[in-house]
């Protein structure tokens, strides 16, 4: 891969600036300050539910009591803070920046872009949790899947915004400096930034002395819903599915159904062939 010039750097810039930085995302930047905050108080932190608009707040709460932490649902969560809790504040952080994008993402290009991601996400959270690995390790790669393509959506808004087409090279090798633009602004963990400049910047796979790395395993979760999605525009997987009365049955299929439902992305970007299998337990 060659390297980026300084011409396509000055543009992405440009970007950013045109879109990112005049748009509304729909929350209060400050409360990514309170999040950051470990001895923010409740009461701060059920403020946020204030500062942020009700669509994020709806798809969060959704979040926070849906089967998305487990493999049955949490119940309804009590207060803003409640759902902060169960959910974890980087989280909660990740997701209001992710939630606003998806509200940004108007058109086909961007939502498909925004599914691809998601869809990733929960592929690379699998995908360590089948290697053992702790959750710490696991929240990293769904963290850094989720944001591979979110600058494209920025190129996208771009290109509605000033009528300008954008060429698919560029797109390709650039995208993702917009997303590190992202990151750097909202002081998300500087892993996304060692992750993304290996992914997107390296042609091998990388292991650690007796595992993947996280990049690696990001670059296989990205890889394989890229190419899903290049050959038929939406997820599909082949698992066993639990019967709709057994809510304590839990296969990979229907955790990335949860996730997806979750995110209101399952109907249009999620195709499951349901296998017949034991359930597990």
């Amino acid at each position: 891969m060659q390297p980026i010039s300084d011409e396509e750097r000055q543009k992405v810039e440009l970007i950013y600036a045109e879109t990112f930085g005049k748009v509304n995302l729909g929350f209060d930047p400050s409360v990514l300050e309170i999040l950051d905050d470990a001895e923010s108080s409740e009461k701060e932190r059920e403020e946020i539910k204030g500062k942020v608009s009700q669509e994020i707040v709806a798809r969060l709460i959704h979040l926070a009591e849906s089967a998305y932490l487990g493999n049955i649902s949490q119940g309804k969560a009590e207060s803003f803070a409640a759902v902060i809790m169960r959910l974890g504040a980087i989280y909660v952080k990740i997701f209001i920046i992710g939630f606003a994008l998806l509200a940004l993402a108007k058109d086909e290009r961007s939502k498909m872009v925004l599914a691809k991601s998601f869809s990733a996400a929960i592929i690379g959270k699998l995908f360590a949790e089948q290697l053992n690995w702790q959750k710490e390790s696991a929240q990293r790669v769904e963290i850094c899947c989720l944001f591979s393509e979110v600058g494209k959506v920025l190129i996208h808004l771009y290109e509605k915004k000033t009528d300008e087409s954008v060429p698919d090279d560029f797109v390709e090798r650039c995208h993702w400096l917009l997303a590190l633009k992202i990151a750097e602004e909202f002081k998300l963990p500087e892993y996304i930034r060692d992750s993304f400049t290996y992914v997107f910047g390296e042609n091998s796979l990388r292991f650690t002395h007796n595992s993947l790395s996280v990049a690696g395993v990001v670059m296989l979760a990205y890889a394989t819903v890229s190419h899903i999605f290049s050959r038929e525009r939406c997820l599909i997987i082949n698992s066993p599915m639990p019967e709709a009365k057994d809510v304590f049955a839990y296969t990979p299929g229907k955790i990335i159904y949860n996730y997806l439902w979750s995110l209101g992305l399952s109907d249009d970007y999620l195709k499951i062939n349901a296998e017949k299998s034991k359930m597990v337990k």
